[in-house]
């Protein structure tokens, strides 16, 4: 049980926002001849927690980045709240780290507070033990990397956080620690992910990309399948609007 206190992280306190978080207003995006969607508007409030489902290619990732601004659009606006500090996670995020570093230098060089005597434990949850914390950043793997990041991204305050496929390079026991966190999180979050178990305590509304339009559904990854295979049952057209899996 030691060992289990010893994991549990928290992020910092969010810095206090307005009501709104994210206004992305009529957002039409092209990758050369393929458009990815068209006029597309979602308004992100203060304490939403928002599961982004939908099949590959159909343009998660892509609104992901724009809410979190790393990522141009061809019409539109994106209108961040007041005070909105937006952290990203994504898998090339842990191609920003800084090579010179090693580990441990790498999350104490964000981590402020008490937190800080308790860095390695935190970098055990991520499956950095022992001597690994001295490891370079230019020697790690891609998945210690991503996982470096994650581990960065839990020390920086934000109140919107916006994670593409946050649990493609953990273990269960690094996937508990970062949910354990994100369900304590007291701002809003989004979170692009195919893994239910994960975001099913995390999350109080789904959108569903399909055919470059999006719908809210409220509830979680569960409940809002369900809802799917309702509609499904009813309109009777199963052949042509299959829910994702």
């Amino acid at each position: 049980a030691d060992e289990e206190n010893a994991i549990r992280f928290s992020f910092p306190p969010a810095p206090s926002s307005g009501r709104m978080m994210m206004d992305v207003r009529n957002v039409t995006k092209s990758y050369g001849t393929l458009t990815v969607f068209e006029r597309l508007s979602l308004t992100i409030d203060r304490g939403d927690r928002i599961a982004f489902v939908g099949v590959n290619g159909a343009g998660k990732s892509t609104l992901a980045r724009i809410i979190a601004g790393v990522e141009p659009f061809d019409a539109g606006e994106r209108l961040p709240g007041h005070n909105v500090v937006v952290s990203y996670f994504a898998q090339h995020q842990a191609e920003e780290l800084d090579p010179g570093r090693d580990v441990l230098q790498t999350v104490d060089a964000v981590a402020t507070g008490d937190v800080r005597t308790r860095l390695r434990s935190l970098l055990g949850a991520f499956l950095f033990t022992g001597d690994d914390v001295f490891k370079m950043v230019r020697v790690l793997s891609g998945g210690e990397k991503s996982r470096l990041a994650l581990a960065k991204m839990l020390l920086m305050p934000a109140n919107l956080i916006v994670l593409d496929e946050p649990t493609n390079h953990l273990d269960m026991r690094s996937k508990e620690v970062l949910q354990k966190a994100l369900v304590e999180f007291d701002g809003s979050l989004v979170v692009v992910s195919h893994d239910r178990d994960f975001l099913d305590p995390l999350v109080t509304k789904v959108v569903e990309f399909r055919n470059g339009r999006i719908r809210t559904y409220l509830g979680t990854v569960t409940e809002y399948r369900d809802a799917r295979r309702r509609e499904l049952e009813a309109g009777g057209r199963a052949g042509q609007l299959r829910p994702d899996r």
